[in-house]
């Protein structure tokens, strides 16, 4: 063999074990559909139900994945979302959450000017703050008030990804945040508006009289154990 026979050899070699550019590394818990939703049924369905596409709030569907061990991801899906991304401070998203039996809540907008830079239900105004654009509240320990009113201590603060060409929202949470461990189990949470997931327009508080829509689920999502040689328990 030639010296430039062998330096072929070793280079076609490397190729074959190098990555193949662009492949998408495996995720550490694959996506999972944990509800789905008909379309064209915000606010009952019939002629608003427009409007509420146009809104980027006709729920569709609902998922949980982890592209990584510290990361939860919950995905929205809907009919449409406005070009730009999404409808600026009109358009609330609200999922609720039992992470092994502790509720837990995703609060947020595509711009929420209104109510994210000071919000006295959270506990954390004054002072006032900017929230930033895509912010998700992540709320816990709510107690119901008087006047209909909800207050709940603020855990955290995420930023959301809008997808206006595939009408998703993908909120990562990282998993210490919410106390998501291996073999944690994510479960539906109650939503005062229905089901667990709902979208509605909201400038500071979202009126239940309003159209909106909501999702429904009972899948459960299992964090994985981490180690293969200890699965966690199927019950």
């Amino acid at each position: 063999m030639t010296v430039r026979t062998a330096i072929a050899a070793v280079v076609a070699a490397m190729l074959l074990l190098a990555p193949t550019a662009g492949a998408a590394e495996q995720a550490y818990a694959e996506n999972t559909p944990v509800g789905e939703d008909p379309a064209g049924d915000w606010g009952g369905g019939g002629d608003a139900a427009p409007v509420g596409a146009a809104l980027g709030q006709d729920l569709i569907g609902a998922s949980i994945t982890m592209p990584t061990a510290e990361t939860v991801e919950f995905v929205i899906k809907v009919t449409a979302l406005p070009a730009n991304g999404g409808a600026p401070e009109a358009s609330r998203y609200v999922w609720d959450l039992l992470v092994d039996g502790k509720f837990v809540e995703l609060d947020g907008k595509w711009s929420n000017y209104s109510r994210g830079a000071c919000d006295p239900t959270s506990g954390a105004c004054p002072p006032p703050r900017d929230p930033g654009m895509q912010p998700f509240i992540l709320r816990g320990d709510c107690v119901a008030g008087g006047g209909n009113v909800t207050t709940c201590r603020e855990i955290g603060k995420v930023k959301g990804v809008f997808n206006a060409a595939a009408g998703t929202i993908t909120i990562p949470v990282p998993a210490a945040l919410i106390n998501a461990r291996p073999c944690s189990v994510i479960a539906p949470g109650p939503n005062i508006f229905g089901g667990s997931l709902s979208a509605s327009p909201s400038a500071f508080f979202s009126s239940s009289a309003a159209p909106l829509d909501f999702l429904e689920y009972e899948t459960e999502f299992r964090v994985p154990s981490g180690d293969p040689l200890a699965p966690c328990p199927t019950a």
